[in-house]
């Protein structure tokens, strides 16, 4: 019996194969789609899952409240982690973690910079590392230790053993390999490639890391015990800080856990001063889970109503067979394997179609994503048992109904599929719901890329040169004073500035400064940071009110200092020239620029003349829009030559801003849209199929019209009208689910671009456009048959 079902289901399928090649491509295409986007979301979402400890593993953060502002930072003292477990026995474990980025060198040989981590040996102890050589118990307890990733060590010691050689950073200090570990799993929100020990902080930096509670310059990690509360906990770690630090009235620094697998995604709004990374944001999972959602029950309805669609042109071979004495169960036995036969097709074709695109698709959102991961069999085994199971459902509907009609229905043409009509209607509207909010995410979308590209940044970046230049001694900053004298001559550069950090390069340091008079004092926190007279003509920031740092002035270096619109507006001053900050006197308030990221509100900035001793120094050098990759290459030549023991490479701000903050957004936009814009192709295809089906089941309907006398034109606008009602009630419900999801997508970004009635008045035209060219047709043709066609076919 079921060799002769297959038999019967192959011969169908062979006879009408446009039908069946037409349900397999577009239930291929919607699995597919699925797919991408479910491995996507299931990366993404399983960001640090891969630690044995991650349910007990939390990162703690420090808010910062005062009278005018709420800012939450990943950095804390370093002096918390053990103050932490000796205070709360729900901590069974701390260290203390913070990024640093360095140039390696063995011998002469140097290497390009590489990211790493300052820890200690609790760190390896919370946190999963597999070592490959080396003693992990002891790995980070010495000073000036270092522990190399597999990767790593095989690159710098390619022929031979890494324990016990030495590796220079930036061709100064000497550390001594101590382990070696199996590469860190990419998704992770800690990128390294080597892991220093905290006792070589005071070796590096020429300073104790033990800087005081007031001082903030590491994240800390916790692991808590087995039945340990996180609310519990958090509510007795809230005002630690305040057992050890005087604030003042007004001013708070509370503290709160932050689950591990938390941070990748749930910290938009967190100031990375410690950790760094790349981040990502929770509404754009939400956003790629609506869409697959969205394509899921599209390629499912779709598929329903193919099926449907194509068995009532067979009513009168279930009639026969009826005749001839076929059970109803023998019946739906060849729709199901017949159903079966399709949706595993599909799966295979799209199975095929993920291992092509993959590919390409991991390099499109900047993300290795492996088809073999853990917990894949269960990824996969859920995608198949669910494809069939839906599958089945779907095939089952319209065979249950059909194979358990009488005889007489068949002949007397009043199938209950007919009398289905409002089920009919309501999938019509659902596909015409969700297909205006699809289209409006899509514009969206497009719209806040180009605001972000097009954003006034508040500085100009085009043509700027930049790099990091270690300045620990002093004659490195004579060294600069040297070079820029040197490059000045040159007609191509136009400026040179000496500054701590810059836009899109480094971070300001966050500093609690006195502001009002003196019956009045209060604190704000500032991002604060170092620069020299040259710094606004370099980025051509606009200078709104005051002056700027000159030379003319020679109290500016030790009294004075300029402070962005942020600031001016948050401590509510309307003329801030003469005001007073920690002592230093506002000379000077320029136009706000982005200083971290596009994704973020712009700081309240404060900034200061350079200081004469720093670790580093930001050099930023505008050249001319001529013979700029020239102008590069004698730029690094010049100071590769000063700086013989550090290779130095410039590199221009527009290129370094581009990759870091905007094509990541880009690229994962854009697969959301493709898959939006996959999403509307099964939407028109599923409503053109539901209108044939329709009109199908209104032929003689619209014959005995035709009949009685009603034109084309009267049976095309009658018809059309129902579907333009539907229009209607689905475009103005969908402007509430559209509207939700604005107020949602605007939190990825600090810079929304604002959406106004236009907008949607746009968005309802182009689906109605949509709507009327994908029915239109259909419809005419409908109205245009001969009506003896139809009652002869009935």
């Amino acid at each position: 019996m079921l060799k002769l079902n297959f038999l019967l289901v192959l011969r169908r399928i062979r006879k009408d194969k446009k039908s069946f090649l037409i349900n397999l491509i577009g239930s291929s295409i919607g699995l597919t789609a699925i797919i991408l986007m479910s491995l996507y979301i299931n990366y993404e979402d399983n960001y640090d899952t891969f630690n044995e400890n991650t349910a007990r593993l939390f990162r703690i953060e420090r808010t910062v409240s005062d009278n005018v502002q709420n800012q939450t930072f990943d950095s804390t003292p370093y002096e918390l982690p053990e103050e932490l477990t000796s205070s709360f026995p729900e901590i069974i474990n701390a260290s203390s973690v913070r990024t640093t980025i360095n140039f390696l060198s063995i011998g002469e040989k140097s290497y390009p910079k590489e990211r790493g981590v300052i820890a200690d040996n609790n760190f390896l102890e919370m946190f999963s590392f597999e070592f490959i050589d080396g003693n992990q118990d002891n790995a980070l307890t010495r000073p000036m230790s270092i522990v190399l990733s597999e990767s790593l060590a095989n690159k710098l010691f390619s022929e031979g053993e890494a324990i016990g050689k030495t590796v220079r950073t930036n061709k100064k200090h000497e550390l001594t390999v101590s382990g070696v570990f199996k590469d860190y799993p990419k998704d992770s929100h800690i990128s390294m490639d080597y892991i220093i020990s905290f006792n070589s902080y005071e070796g590096l930096y020429g300073e104790k890391k033990e800087k005081g509670w007031d001082q903030s310059y590491s994240s800390t990690y916790v692991l808590l015990g087995n039945s340990v509360k996180e609310n519990e906990l958090s509510g007795k770690i809230r005002n630690f800080l305040s057992t050890h630090v005087d604030y003042l009235e007004g001013n708070d620094h509370t503290l709160s856990l932050r689950p591990i697998t938390d941070v990748y995604i749930k910290t938009a709004d967190v100031r990375n001063d410690a950790m760094g990374g790349l981040r990502n944001n929770i509404v754009v999972i939400y956003l790629f889970f609506l869409v697959a959602f969205f394509t899921a029950f599209v390629t499912i309805v779709n598929y329903v109503n193919l099926t449907t669609a194509q068995l009532t042109n067979r009513e009168l071979e279930i009639g026969i067979k009826k005749v001839l004495g076929i059970s109803k169960t023998q019946l739906r036995y060849q729709f199901v394997i017949e159903s079966l036969l399709m949706v595993i097709g599909a799966l295979l074709l799209s199975a095929l179609l993920v291992v092509l695109i993959l590919p390409v698709f991991s390099s499109i959102v900047d993300r290795e994503l492996p088809l073999a991961f853990q917990g894949s069999l269960f990824f996969f085994s859920k995608v198949f048992l669910i494809s069939i199971f839906f599958g089945i459902l779907g095939g089952l509907y319209p065979v249950f109904y059909l194979s358990s009609l009488k005889i007489s229905s068949f002949l007397q043409g009043t199938t209950s599929i007919k009398r289905r009509k409002y089920l009919r209607k309501g999938l019509v509207l659902f596909q015409l719901f969700i297909t205006i909010p699809l289209i409006f995410l899509s514009f969206r979308t497009i719209s806040q890329i180009n605001y972000l590209n097009d954003k006034d940044l508040g500085f100009n970046k085009e043509n700027v040169l930049m790099t990091w230049v270690y300045t620990s001694e002093k004659q490195d900053l004579e060294k600069l004073k040297v070079i820029k004298n040197t490059l000045l001559q040159n007609p191509n550069i136009e400026n040179y500035s000496l500054a701590e950090c810059a836009p899109f390069f480094g971070f300001g340091e966050e500093k609690e400064v006195n502001w009002g008079d003196n019956s009045t004092q209060q604190k704000v926190k500032l991002s604060t940071y170092g620069v020299d007279q040259e710094f606004i003509n370099v980025f051509k920031i606009h200078l709104l009110k005051g002056r700027w740092f000159s030379k003319e002035y020679l109290t500016d270096k030790e009294s004075s200092c300029v402070i962005n619109e942020t600031t001016a507006s948050l401590l509510g001053w309307e003329d801030p020239i003469g005001k007073t900050l920690e002592n230093l006197k506002v000379i000077g308030v320029v136009k706000d620029f982005d200083q971290v990221s596009l994704l973020m509100k712009i700081p309240p900035m404060m900034l200061t003349m350079n200081s004469e001793s720093r670790a580093s120094t930001v050099v930023s050098i505008k050249i001319s829009d001529t013979n700029r990759q020239e102008t590069k290459r004698e730029v690094n030549e010049i100071f590769n030559a000063h700086f013989r023991e550090i290779p130095i490479e410039f590199g221009f701000l527009e290129d370094g801003f581009d990759k870091g903050y905007m094509s990541v957004l880009e690229n994962v936009m854009k697969i959301f849209i493709l898959f939006s814009i996959i999403s509307i192709i099964l939407v028109i295809i599923g409503l053109y199929s539901l209108i044939s089906f329709s009109l199908k089941m209104q032929k003689k309907t619209i014959a005995i019209r035709k009949v009685l006398g009603s034109s084309t034109k009267e049976l095309f606008r009658l018809i059309l009208k129902e579907y333009i009602v539907l229009y209607i009630i689905a475009a103005s419900t969908s402007l509430v689910l559209t509207y939700f999801l604005i107020q949602e997508i605007s939190k990825i970004s600090a810079n929304s671009v604002e959406v106004g009635i236009l907008d949607f008045m746009t968005v309802i035209g182009i689906t109605l456009f949509i709507v009327m060219a994908t029915i239109s047709g259909k419809i005419w043709s409908a109205s245009k048959e001969n009506p003896l066609d139809a009652i002869t076919i009935e």
